[in-house]
């Protein structure tokens, strides 16, 4: 039994509600695809904000989120147009890129530097997570380079475990 790639696993683009793939947003260009966790997640909230100041070294970024296409919209409205948000509520594309899950909200590890960032994120309207969105489900982010293929992808272990700025922009360098 062959594996469905995931860049040919249909999302819907948040700003439309449109199917689509991956491989179709890709667009010629190297890609970095990252994974939220769930909507309220501060610590994707971090990296997506450091992804943000670095956008223009860093070039296509699509944002994955397993809400529905409209919360996703709402939820990513301050992003620039280069960022595309897609939706996917069955957590099909997690699948596909096998991402990883914890069993048991206890293994939650939070460390100590990270507290600054929880109650920045609470203090600011943020929630620990809305309902429907999946405490549990780990995070990624993934490299595509110009021809869709998927050249790297690092799989969270903890809700903070995110690859640094440098280490992004060296893959995808790389896969340009």
């Amino acid at each position: 039994m062959s594996e469905t790639s995931p860049l040919d696993v249909p999302v819907r683009r948040a700003d439309t509600g449109d199917a689509i793939t991956l491989r179709q947003l890709v667009g010629g260009q190297p890609a970095l695809v990252i994974l939220t966790r769930h909507m309220d997640c501060p610590y994707c909230e971090v990296h997506v904000g450091r992804v943000l100041r670095e956008q223009d070294e860093l070039g296509r970024v699509i944002v994955v989120g397993h809400g529905t296409p409209d919360e996703l919209a709402a939820h990513h409205a301050d992003l620039p147009p280069e960022f595309v948000v897609v939706a996917d509520p069955d957590q099909a594309l997690y699948d596909a890129f096998h991402t990883r899950r914890l069993r048991r909200a206890r293994d939650l590890r939070l460390k100590l530097s990270s507290v600054p960032t929880l109650l920045r994120h609470l203090v600011t309207g943020g929630r620990l997570v809305r309902e429907g969105q999946d405490l549990l489900q780990l995070g990624g982010d993934a490299i595509v380079d110009p021809d869709g293929t998927v050249r790297w992808v690092h799989l969270s272990d903890q809700p903070d475990d995110r690859p640094s700025i440098e280490e992004l922009r060296h893959h995808l360098h790389r896969a340009a």
